[in-house]
């Protein structure tokens, strides 16, 4: 019980209770989208309300429990800040802070995470290419696509997720726990998090039910009694975590995390554009599961993106940090 005494401690329920109550909001979130958008087929509305009509019209209930979720844990994120707000030491201050930088220092950080990440799951989809593991898909190449549909959405998650996984909460990490436990715990909270969400195929018999939300994060959490997904998923988004906390506190800012994070999903969203992974292929499902980030290989991949990553932070280190840190890892 000490432990849930403790500003980690803080953080875990923190998490639990938002699981708590997105699952409680879910049925009265998905009553009044589907009210809405049933509204909007008779009624005129705004230009605005029509769009969220219709989006809240097509969401399944899965989706409905990820963004009372989003809500909950942003609703009660000034409860765990006031739980775990204490002042820095000097050391922790020089050890883990963000530091201000040139903007020259940001872009050259930005850039060179975004054309690791990039090469790194690139290289990947070359070899299952290469090894009949997957094959092109039959639709037109399109610049203008890949960057409306790939490289806008990989920046905006780059952007949105880093702030709130490596900005804030591994800095609330950093205050509570040594640094290790703070790179693990946030790791794992990252990979956990974005598996959030039922396995395909799982149905919940009455949606505006008062127990819908339940149901939905029960067959949610069932996904983590399966070996298979442990090792194939879960795995490799922890390992991604891990190595995204390690560029932040390397560098003292979110650009490289940001653009490693944003070159990632952008050779992400590119393969899946352009190729399809062969289910018939010896590699599946334990190497290469069902897209670039399950199985071993992607495993293997980011150990080689944090080998690059951890040569280039320290040759920007070299190049523009004049004091440098020795206690650093």
């Amino acid at each position: 019980m000490r432990f849930f005494k403790s500003e980690a401690g803080a953080i875990v329920l923190w998490l639990f209770a938002a699981l708590f109550t997105a699952a409680l909001l879910t049925p009265h979130l998905y009553d009044a989208g589907k009210t809405l958008a049933a509204g909007a087929q008779t009624h005129d509305y705004s230009a605005v309300i029509e769009s969220i009509a219709g989006s809240a019209g097509r969401a399944n209930l899965d989706r409905y429990f990820s963004r009372c979720l989003l809500l909950s844990a942003l609703a009660l994120l000034p409860v765990l800040i006031w739980r775990v707000k204490r002042i820095p030491t000097v050391e922790e201050r020089k050890h883990f802070a963000l530091r201000k930088q040139t903007w020259v220092v940001r872009l050259s950080h930005l850039a060179s995470g975004l054309l690791i990440g990039s090469f790194a799951l690139g290289t990947l989809a070359l070899i299952l290419n290469f090894t009949g593991a997957s094959g092109s898909k039959d639709e037109a190449f399109s610049f203008g696509r890949i960057f409306s549909k790939a490289l806008l959405p990989a920046l905006g998650a780059g952007v949105i997720e880093e702030i709130v996984f490596r900005g804030l909460l591994l800095g609330l990490w950093l205050r509570a726990c040594s640094l290790w436990t703070a790179w693990l715990g946030s790791a794992a909270m990252f990979s956990f998090v974005h598996f959030l969400k039922p396995p395909a195929g799982v149905t919940i018999a009455d949606p505006r039910s008062w127990s819908s939300g339940f149901e939905i994060l029960g067959s949610t959490l069932n996904h983590f009694t399966d070996p298979t997904f442990f090792v194939t998923e879960f795995a490799t988004l922890a390992l991604l975590g891990l190595i995204l906390a390690y560029a932040r506190t390397r560098t003292h800012s979110l650009w490289f995390p940001i653009g490693l994070h944003a070159g990632l999903v952008f050779a992400l969203k590119v393969f899946s554009m352009t190729q399809n992974l062969n289910p018939q292929s010896p590699l599946h499902p334990w190497w290469i599961g069902s897209d670039l980030k399950s199985g071993i290989l992607p495993l293997i991949a980011l150990l080689f993106c944090f080998l690059l990553s951890a040569a280039c932070i320290s040759i920007l280190k070299r190049k523009f940090d004049k004091t440098p840190n020795p206690s650093q890892p």
